[in-house]
Order: C-alpha cells, then sequence, then structure tokens
C-alpha cells in the first residue's frame, strides 16, 4: 500500500506532505502560510471558532475556482449556494477527525466549479498545532490505467477520507462507506430543520436575516442597491377563528405558493412571525421593489384558497418597502443599516399600510 500513494496522489500533495513531516516533527507551526510558502494559493489555514471552524487564510486558487474569498469566514454560517450542506458537514467531520487523531487525512472530491467545469481535487488535511490545521488542495488528472490497486484507491479516496501514519502508511479510512452515506443524508436534514420554516418550507426568522445580511453586505461593498418587503396577511385572525387552524395552515402554504410566483428566483423569502413575512431583494432599488411589491400583492389578491373541508376564501396582504442604496451613504465609512432596522423600517411602512385600508404597497 505504501508503494500506491505516490502513483495516486498528487505529486504537489505528495510535495506538501514531505514538507509537513519535516517541519512539524511534534511541534505547532507558528506561520503556515509562510512554512508552506511555495503551496499558498492552493492552501487554506483552518482555525477554531467556538464550535466551528474559521478560514484563516484561503488561497488564491480557491477564490477563483469557487468565485468567493472566504477569508475571514465561519464555515458552518455560510449559505448553502456557497458551500452546501452536504460538503460543510464533511469538512466539519474531516477537521473534527484530523484534530482528534493529529495525523493526515487525504481525500478527492469532485465538484462544479466557475463557469460550469466539473473537476476533481484531491485535498490533504494536516494538523500543524493548537487546533490550526492546513488543507491542501490541487486539482487532479485521473488517467485511470495505472494498475487494479491504483484504481481502487482513487475510488475509496473519492468516497471518503483515508487516514495517513507518519511514515507515510495508510492508517484506516475515516468511516466507512455505510457511514459516509448516512451521515451525508443527516447532516442535510439538519441543515433543512435548522434554517427553514417547518410549515411553509421557506427560510426561517434566524436563516432569513443570515441571508438577507449577506446580500447587504454584498451590496454595500459592490455599491448596489438593497431593498426588503415586509409582509402581513390581512385579517389572518379571523381566518382560523372561522374556519379553523387546519385552513389558516393551508392559507399559509398557499401564500407562499402565490408568492414564489411573483418574486424572482435569486430573492430571498422567510417566514419572520405567525402570518409575517419578509422578501430580501438584492440588487433592486425603490422602483423595481415597489413593482415587485405590487406585483406580489396581485398575486395573492387574485388566489384562491380551498382549505380540506371545501369551504373557499381569498386573502390579501398588506406589504411595506425599505431600502438601502449607496446615495444614502454619506461617506464611505458611514455604517449602513443592518437587516433588522430596514425590516424595522418596513414594518413601519406596513403598519400604515394597514392603517390606510390594507390590501396595498406603502414605501417606508
Amino acid at each position: 500500500m505504501h508503494d500506491l500513494i505516490p502513483a495516486v496522489m498528487d505529486a504537489r500533495l505528495l510535495a506538501l506532505l514531505a514538507r509537513w513531516r519535516g517541519a512539524a516533527k511534534g511541534q505547532a507551526i507558528a506561520d503556515p502560510v509562510a512554512e508552506f510558502s511555495d503551496h499558498a494559493p492552493h492552501l487554506l489555514v483552518i482555525e477554531p471558532e467556538g464550535s466551528g471552524n474559521r478560514y484563516a487564510h484561503y488561497g488564491a486558487a480557491f477564490a477563483r475556482h469557487f468565485g468567493a474569498d472566504l477569508t475571514g469566514r465561519v464555515i458552518d454560517v455560510l449559505p448553502a449556494e456557497i458551500l452546501p450542506p452536504d460538503r460543510r458537514g464533511m469538512l466539519e467531520f474531516e477537521y473534527t477527525y484530523a484534530r482528534r487523531l493529529n495525523l493526515p487525512l487525504w481525500r478527492s472530491y469532485t465538484a462544479q466549479f466557475q463557469g460550469g467545469s466539473t473537476e476533481t481535487w484531491q485535498r490533504l488535511v494536516l494538523p500543524v498545532g493548537n487546533g490550526t490545521l492546513v488543507v491542501g488542495a490541487y486539482p487532479v488528472t485521473d488517467v485511470g490505467c495505472d494498475g487494479s490497486g491504483a484504481a481502487l484507491l482513487r475510488l475509496v479516496i473519492n468516497r471518503v477520507p483515508v487516514v495517513l501514519e507518519d511514515d507515510g502508511g495508510i492508517s484506516d479510512l475515516a468511516l466507512s462507506l455505510r457511514d459516509f452515506c448516512d451521515t451525508q443524508m443527516h447532516v442535510a436534514e439538519l441543515e433543512v430543520l435548522a434554517t427553514r420554516d417547518s410549515l411553509t418550507g421557506v427560510a426561517n426568522l434566524r436563516h432569513f436575516h443570515h441571508l438577507a445580511g449577506l446580500e447587504l453586505d454584498h451590496a454595500r461593498r459592490m455599491g448596489r442597491s438593497f431593498s426588503l418587503l415586509a409582509l402581513d396577511i390581512d385579517h389572518f385572525k379571523s381566518i382560523n377563528d372561522t374556519w379553523g387552524h387546519a385552513a389558516g395552515d393551508d392559507a399559509l402554504k398557499a401564500f407562499v405558493a402565490a408568492c414564489r410566483v411573483a418574486i424572482r428566483e435569486y430573492d430571498i423569502l422567510g417566514r419572520i412571525g405567525g402570518e409575517e413575512f419578509a422578501v430580501a431583494l438584492p440588487n433592486t432599488g425603490i422602483d423595481g421593489a415597489k413593482v415587485i411589491g405590487e406585483r406580489l400583492r396581485r398575486q395573492v389578491e387574485e388566489m384562491v384558497v380551498r382549505p380540506a373541508k371545501g369551504d373557499v376564501f381569498d386573502l390579501t396582504v398588506s406589504v411595506g418597502v425599505a431600502y438601502w442604496g449607496p446615495s444614502d451613504q454619506a461617506t464611505p465609512e458611514a455604517v449602513a443599516p443592518d437587516v433588522a432596522e430596514l425590516l424595522k423600517q418596513a414594518d413601519a411602512a406596513l403598519y400604515r399600510a394597514k392603517a390606510a385600508g390594507r390590501n396595498r404597497v406603502m414605501i417606508a
């Protein structure tokens, strides 16, 4: 098995592993980026951050291939479009496992990168002391003609992490293939439970604030507009009182379906209270936000709810709109409102819409 590793492991990772063995020698490495400077563009430095992990260094090759520089970002709060739940769970597992054993982990993974190309990368997780990890990763091309043993090893590292001994041999698999599959499914299920409203399937309050906050931060950095809609179903209590709570649940699900038709694919819809919802509108000025708010209001007004008992009723919604744009920032150092503040402004406009007769859109 010792002979198979040089045949399968990318030569650059072999060099990184040899450098790590020579540098670590059981001691902590104070500056991993300087120590492994030849690999810096393809290097991650992972530091513990509370119960999670933070990218202390994010190599330029990753920023280029994944389309984002995640330096300083905490892994377990990254949005799913940057790091899907299955990959996030696998990374957290690898990092915990490598720290516990204080041994390298080696694996490969295949993913879609910027531009839509699919590539296979090999990665090596190396403990460097004090809970810090160095991860080297390079794209590879598997020729597939180097013998059955090497082919089997390629298959294994593409499924589960392999634990390497200090002498260069393979110690063990980090987990069985069945455990790996079960873990992937479990992590994805937990991600849904933690971030989604159980009735309607949209983002819950906490996740909405997180996703909308990322978009607002991006708008500030890029000098783009950002708008937010606060939505409240009119006379919702009377629905529960008249037709029962099951009918109210049906109304909420029908309302969300209508909202999805009215908003764009990249807009963020969240449930922030009983019959209260919000929509984050990235790269959208006040005029565009009003158009979307009116389209949403009409979509809800035109729908009919048919609960299980056969009763039929309709809904209307009141909408408040809040907006932030580059022109609102007097100086580069000025602090823009956060999502909570914008939501407060949108709520104030929403209450004005209620007071004016409901079923209308008002601007903060």
